[in-house]
């Protein structure tokens, strides 16, 4: 394998290691939200919802990682599919 292709490999490791944590943080927000939602169902809904405003950024601080996990893990596939092809380019 040449220098280049471990290089991506590695690269590739650590771009993984990166979107679990990213995935870790995902789980997190998306079960708070449905923690807070749950809550706001058990109370009815005679009205408009109190804690909407409180839900729709919970939400969107779910959305954030969510979508940075997906590209994160893409990435780390084109580096590992990378290193494959210039292995074989080089042997």
């Amino acid at each position: 394998m040449t220098a280049d292709a471990e290089r991506l490999r590695q690269d590739g490791h650590r771009i993984e290691k990166w979107s679990l944590g990213w995935m870790v943080l995902s789980l997190a927000l998306w079960a708070w939200f449905g923690y807070r939602f749950m809550l706001d169902e058990d109370r009815g809904f005679p009205g408009p919802a109190e804690g909407g405003r409180e839900l729709a950024g919970i939400l969107a601080l779910a959305v954030v990682p969510t979508i940075i996990t997906a590209a994160t893990l893409v990435y780390a596939r084109v580096l590992f599919r990378l290193a494959r092809r210039t292995g074989s380019e080089a042997g």
